[in-house]
């Protein structure tokens, strides 16, 4: 969370709205990679999950200036002496992570419960086993040291290659007082490593999100069909874990070319993105491809700017009549909005996804599509759309009261003894 992911923020605000809706005294605290951001997005007060983060220092109001300044002094003289530098980096380092786990330690206190909840929390990808796997094992422990209910609730697992990472999620898992999954891979993943307890299988939780509040009865209507295309930072060197210049530029070349495919078939194309930080560079990467074959002035009608929240991401997509994404939660947003889907998979859980909702025929190996195997499942879907619409409508209802019947049982407070461990 924080970092402009709007699929977690998609997911993080449908779970902060059903909680108020359950229980409108609850006061909800977040634990994010951003709390800055978290504090602005969702009007909840919010803390780090780590013992760094942007800004700080900024909004410290328990440290003077001196006292602060005294900190940087300190570490910047130890790091200035090559003989102690790299063992006073990580001495500072330890100091740092103690001084956070004390902190956590004292608002966890406050709580009642935890709640450990988004998309794909059980992950190694981003950053190896220090990054979310230790993160979530830390304040797992540090909740049952503090004697407070922890719940996973409708998280994702994997990859997770590493034993350390492995061993973080066992435990974390052991600690729980309940856990759901986001779909059965995860859950039989998680299994894998000895995990011996039950646990459940629910739709992401971004599916109990109310639309009603983001769509908007004035979008425009498009004489030509609106065809919108969500480029992902797939193996760029400069941003993605897995780096393969070869397979980005690749990818690349071919949305390109089914882009100009588009145009040339009279469709009218928008470039959009929900995770300007990830995307960026791609983003300027294909534009530049498709500024080679048109105008300068038809390529900036095709981008828009990154969405800000959620809300401006779901009435952009609002407006597409088909979607062509490589995001789960650009999947999932697609069902709700009911839009025939193409999506372009660089991990299983996007393979799940699309064949839990009956039309796996859309979904594309990000590695191994060509710009004709798109251009022929494009025809398929445009062909195949209204089923889809059903389908998806269908789908994104009884996924909202599945998640309605989860909710009820853990935060109506008559249910709330339905938390106890099992």
């Amino acid at each position: 969370m924080g970092y402009g992911n709007l699929g977690d923020a998609a997911t993080q605000e449908a779970l902060i709205i059903n909680i108020q809706k359950r229980i409108p005294e609850a006061e909800i605290i977040g634990f994010s990679l951003n709390p800055d951001d978290t504090r602005k997005r969702h009007n909840i007060v919010s803390y780090s999950i780590t013992s760094w983060h942007p800004g700080l220092r900024k909004g410290d109001q328990n440290a003077t200036n001196d006292k602060l300044h005294l900190w940087s002094q300190i570490k910047s003289f130890a790091k200035n002496i090559p003989v102690i530098s790299k063992i006073s980096k990580r001495a500072l380092l330890l100091i740092d992570e103690i001084g956070h786990l004390a902190r956590s330690f004292k608002v966890l206190r406050s709580l009642d419960s935890l709640i450990i909840a988004g998309g794909g929390q059980l992950a190694e990808l981003w950053r190896g086993p220090w990054s979310h796997p230790y993160n979530v094992f830390k304040f797992s422990l540090l909740a049952k040291l503090a004697n407070r209910k922890l719940l996973f609730l409708n998280v994702g697992a994997g990859p997770l290659e590493s034993g350390l990472s492995k061993a973080f999620v066992k435990y974390s898992i052991h600690l729980a007082d309940y856990v759901s999954f986001r779909d059965v891979e995860s859950q039989a993943l998680v299994e894998r490593l000895g995990v011996r307890r039950n646990t459940y299988v629910f739709p992401d939780s971004a599916y109990a999100l109310d639309l009603s509040k983001y769509e908007r009865d004035n979008v425009e209507k498009s004489p030509r069909p609106v065809v919108g295309i969500n480029p992902i930072g797939f193996c760029d060197p400069r941003i993605w874990p897995r780096q393969n210049e070869s397979a980005y530029l690749r990818y690349l070349d071919n949305l390109a070319a089914f882009s100009l495919w588009l145009i040339r078939h009279n469709y009218r194309l928008k470039v959009f993105s929900g995770e300007a930080s990830v995307d960026i560079h791609a983003l300027d990467d294909l534009k530049e491809r498709l500024e080679r074959s048109e105008s300068r002035a038809i390529i900036d009608d095709i981008f828009i700017p990154p969405s800000r929240d959620v809300e401006d991401l779901l009435f952009e997509m609002s407006g597409f009549d088909f979607i062509i994404t490589s995001k789960f939660h650009g999947v999932i947003f697609s069902h709700l909005l009911e839009k025939p889907v193409i999506a372009l998979s660089y991990h299983n859980k996007i393979d799940d996804l699309m064949r839990l909702a009956g039309h796996s025929q859309y979904c594309l190996s990000i590695e191994s599509f060509t710009s004709e195997s798109l251009e022929e499942g494009f025809r398929a879907l445009v062909n195949d759309g209204n089923n889809l619409k059903s389908r998806f409508r269908q789908r994104a209802y009884s996924n909202s009261e599945i998640l309605g019947a989860q909710f009820d049982a853990l935060f109506v407070p008559p249910n709330l003894q339905l938390c106890s461990r099992s």
